[in-house]
């Protein structure tokens, strides 16, 4: 398990109180304890201050901005995309509802390659698209391209063009330099992974009052995660002096199986902590049952990353969740097709990224009672892609899920 304190920094800090885990305001040679403290509680209240503006405006509807060129999508139709997804799930299939839209809308083939998640089934699907060379395939949020390397070579051998979806962070360089990327990626849709984390403890910081004692619960085999980590950890070093946090590393494979435990069991060791920072929705199953179960309901408060209906709903209701850095699903399909577009007119890549909105419970109605994965962000960017690809009239509204 990982720790972090963040005391306030000062020349006259003796070594020892600079310990882990001790909270601490820093006492400048020469002044009286009355000054000092005068100071302190200054410059502490003008970081909160600071906080709370980042807060507002994470909680606003976010804007939309032409990726790139217009698209001239009359000459695309009869294309053929051939689609992996990660897995079944409702995230993912509400992103290719939206596909599904936008390429019947412009007459693009689509294939959708369905898998539990497997490795061996993205293999499986990266051999039968080969075989069938389609003009793009898309590996949509998103089969981790690290563990598809000979089959990336294979299809860039064959002429077909990659895109890799909503795996890698806004910041990664684009293909071939990402990560991963030089086997035969030729476009990314990024995510606000980042900036996610940031707003996450931004919010504990500010829900807190600069008090917030923090379990970070990380998936070390995600590849966004250290980004996510050193986003949460600059905020809390930045603004937060008196905020402590623990990190637990739960892979992937094991949210379903130890999430729970390890959650129980660092609360457990712990009756400071006051947060739970999951990475994604996919852990709160297990850390929102670990707070019942140790009694924490309503002293332990938890926050996540995506949106997903049942913990937007949970936060509505003022159960365990709190808060969510959100991403819409719509918006990320018409971001995903629009790159689609782009490559299949023969077009170059653009850097293409979607971003994300905080919902807590002053702003969570708008996502819809019950909530669902798109509404709360507005429709310009569904009017801005509908008009970049020079298409008549209105985009259609959000199929049903």
């Amino acid at each position: 398990m990982r720790h972090g304190a963040f005391p306030q920094a000062s020349a006259g800090l003796a070594a020892g109180v600079a310990a882990l885990l001790v909270f601490t305001a820093a006492c400048g040679s020469g002044n009286s304890p009355t000054t000092n403290n005068s100071l302190s509680d200054s410059k502490s209240s003008a970081l909160l201050a600071k906080v709370a503006s980042k807060v507002t405006a994470d909680k606003a509807i976010p804007t939309w901005a032409a990726p790139g060129l217009q698209v001239d999508v009359s000459k695309l139709k009869g294309k053929r995309v051939f689609i992996i997804p990660e897995a079944a799930n409702p995230f993912n299939e509400n992103i290719q509802n939206t596909y599904k839209q936008l390429f019947n809308a412009v007459g693009v083939k689509w294939m959708f390659y369905a898998n539990q998640g497997l490795i061996s089934q993205w293999i499986a699907g990266m051999d039968a698209a080969i075989a069938q060379r389609p003009d793009l395939i898309i590996l949509s949020a998103a089969p981790d391209p690290r563990v598809l390397q000979p089959q990336l070579r294979a299809a860039r051998a064959a002429g077909i063009p990659i895109e890799v979806t909503q795996f890698y962070d806004r910041s990664a360089p684009p293909p071939p330099v990402c990560l991963a990327c030089a086997a035969g990626v030729t476009a990314l849709v990024t995510g606000p992974y980042n900036n996610g984390g940031a707003a996450e403890a931004d919010w504990i910081i500010n829900d807190s009052h600069g008090r917030a004692h923090v379990l970070i619960v990380m998936a070390p085999d995600v590849i966004p995660s250290p980004g996510i980590l050193s986003a949460m950890e600059r905020e809390y070093r930045t603004y937060c002096p008196g905020c402590t946090y623990k990190v637990i590393d739960v892979p992937v494979a094991q949210w379903s199986t130890g999430l729970q435990s390890q959650v129980q069991s660092a609360l457990l060791a712990d009756s400071s902590v006051n947060y739970v920072d999951a990475e994604g929705d996919g852990m709160c199953t297990g850390a929102v049952p670990a707070v019942q179960a140790v009694g924490k309901t309503g002293s332990v408060k938890v926050v996540s990353f995506n949106g997903s209906p049942f913990a937007l709903d949970d936060i509505r209701t003022s159960s365990i969740i709190a808060m969510d850095a959100s991403e819409n699903t719509r918006w990320i399909g018409f971001a995903d097709v629009d790159q689609a577009f782009r490559l299949l007119a023969g077009m170059s890549p653009v850097n293409e990224t979607i971003p994300f909105r905080v919902m807590d419970k002053s702003n969570v109605t708008q996502a819809g009672v019950p909530a669902t994965n798109y509404l709360g962000y507005g429709n310009s960017y569904a009017v801005g892609f509908w008009h970049l690809w020079g298409l008549p009239g209105s985009p259609p509204s959000p199929p049903l899920s």
